[in-house]
């Protein structure tokens, strides 16, 4: 049995306690206290070399436990007899043999674990000194949410002490209408706990003591300790940062709604010069085209007027030397030119005169009744004796002949177009009309066996001073068909062509009858 103490590395002392006498001790005790044997120890096993003495009472106690309880356990920092200072963690226990009672004493070096300890110590006091101080708030919960943690800084946020807040629900610094859901997602939480950055998709908010309310930035963390678990908060008050996002939203708006306003102020711009731009455009191309029309006035009318003058000059001229009586045929054939070429300027510049009324507003419809068949029969005779050699007129009518529509516009329509298909027809061509009243609708129509127009042509017809390129042969203005078309719109009235070159041309007027009619004129 000593040899088994002796092998063992704690050291081991057994003492009587009756009489303090070291019955026993192994080699151990003696290196760890620097002693040759044990007889050297002097004092009693309780007191032997401790650091720092124990009072009467204190000894006291630990015998009453030895004698209680058989055992007690403490860490004592020791001094060995060469004033060594060593940490032993020492279990005494009581033994009995026979009538006598032992101390056993088995002491373990510690030193190791001690300096541990006493680090875990300093690395607990400095964590608390930067928790204590760190610049957010830090609290520590339970698995139930009581709180059982709070740094300084935290405090002063919510404006609590540490004795009221510790043990209370975290809840408490939670606004209350979000305490069913806090405790909803905090049971979540603890059942599947996860690290969550700082301020990941929630909008928070943290109630004061003094009852004011803050948006807040929450980190949560989380560790387990003797199987129980425990969440850390970390905690920003984001006042400041809110206010300033609100800040730079309004004003963001106010930039925004800027600059839509100045987007539409400038779009109105653009708008107003792309109109400006367009109504110059229109200005150039009416002035390029009132050029045009001044050049192709001054080249009609001068080829136009020319013609018609010399007649009348020549055959004025040719009368003074018919002055006997058998000359007066050859003086009445001149004369009939002369009245005809008269006749010609004045419906060149009746056109003309058409021309700038309706330009100018001036024309107006004046709605009668009146026999249309009537009216085309007049014009036909009027017409007759400018038709060329063998050239006749067929007219037919349809239905009834009566209609309500302005006499005067129509017989000038009808004229300029028994006009034009003379002038275009050959020698000992038929011309034919047709006019049809029926219920709703009038229709005046009329084709010849003409030079005819080209499809190119056709699309020009009713434009001012517009002619045909095979009619350069053919005295007129280019006016008969525009103010055609424009009395017709005044009567709303339908014009349409329909011609092929060498083969001839029909065109179709069209009214509708209307039960009663106001009088209309270009003004509106």
């Amino acid at each position: 049995m000593t040899d088994l103490c002796s092998c063992i590395k704690e050291g081991l002392v057994v003492v009587e306690k009756a009489t303090g006498k070291v019955v026993f001790c192994n080699e151990a005790w003696l290196r760890m206290f620097d002693l040759s044997g044990a007889a050297e120890m002097g004092v009693p096993l309780l007191m032997a070399f401790r650091k720092v003495k124990l009072s009467e009472a204190e000894i006291v106690i630990r015998q009453r436990m030895l004698d209680e309880r058989g055992l007690f356990n403490e860490h004592i920092e020791y001094i060995s007899s060469n004033g060594r200072s060593f940490w032993g963690e020492v279990t005494f226990r009581q033994l009995q043999k026979a009538e006598s009672v032992y101390w056993l004493a088995v002491i373990t070096k510690i030193d190791n674990v001690r300096k541990s300890e006493q680090q875990a110590a300093q690395y607990k006091q400095r964590f608390g000194v930067l928790v204590d101080h760190a610049s957010m708030g830090i609290i520590e919960t339970d698995c139930q949410a009581y709180i059982i943690n709070i740094n300084r800084f935290a405090l002063n946020l919510f404006g609590y002490s540490k004795r009221e807040i510790i043990n209370k629900k975290i809840e408490l610094l939670i606004p209350e209408r979000f305490h069913s859901h806090h405790v909803h997602h905090r049971g979540d939480y603890i059942s599947q706990p996860k690290n969550r950055p700082m301020g990941v998709g929630m909008d928070l908010f943290a109630i004061k003591k003094d009852g004011t309310e803050f948006p807040v930035e929450v980190s949560l963390s989380n560790y387990t300790r003797n199987g129980n678990q425990y969440v850390i908060a970390f905690v920003s008050d984001i006042s400041v940062r809110k206010n300033s996002e609100m800040e730079v939203k309004k004003l963001n708006d106010v930039l925004e709604e800027t600059v839509e306003q100045r987007t539409k102020e400038l779009r109105v711009a653009v708008s107003q010069l792309e109109r400006s731009k367009e109504n110059l455009a229109n200005l150039l191309r009416k002035e390029k085209d009132l050029s045009e029309l001044k050049s192709r006035f001054v080249s009609m009318a001068s080829h136009e007027f020319r013609t018609p003058l010399s007649t009348i000059l020549s055959s004025a001229y040719l009368l003074e030397q018919y002055n006997t009586g058998d000359e007066k045929p050859k003086r009445e054939k001149h004369l009939k030119r002369i009245v005809s070429s008269v006749n010609m300027l004045t419906d060149i510049l009746n056109d003309f005169l058409s021309v700038g009324k309706i330009e100018e507003g001036k024309i107006h419809v004046r709605y009668s009744e009146f026999d249309m068949q009537e009216l085309v029969i007049a014009v036909i005779e009027e017409i007759k004796n400018n038709l060329r050699k063998g050239q006749v007129i067929r007219y037919e009518h349809e239905g009834k002949s009566t209609v309500f529509l302005d006499a005067s516009l129509l017989k000038h329509i009808v004229m300029n177009l028994v006009s034009n298909a003379g002038k275009f027809s050959p020698e000992d061509s038929d011309i034919s009309i047709r006019t049809v009243v029926a219920e709703g609708y009038c229709s005046f129509s009329i084709k010849d066996r003409g030079m005819g127009i080209s499809k190119d042509d056709q699309q020009h017809l009713m434009e001012r001073f517009f002619r045909g390129a095979n009619a350069s042969n053919v005295q007129g203005t280019g006016l008969g068909l525009h103010i055609v078309s424009k009395y017709l719109e005044l009567m709303d009235g339908t014009i349409s062509c329909t011609s092929e070159v060498e083969k001839g041309t029909e065109f179709l007027i069209v009214f509708n009858i209307k039960a009663s009619h106001h009088e209309k004129d270009t003004d509106h």
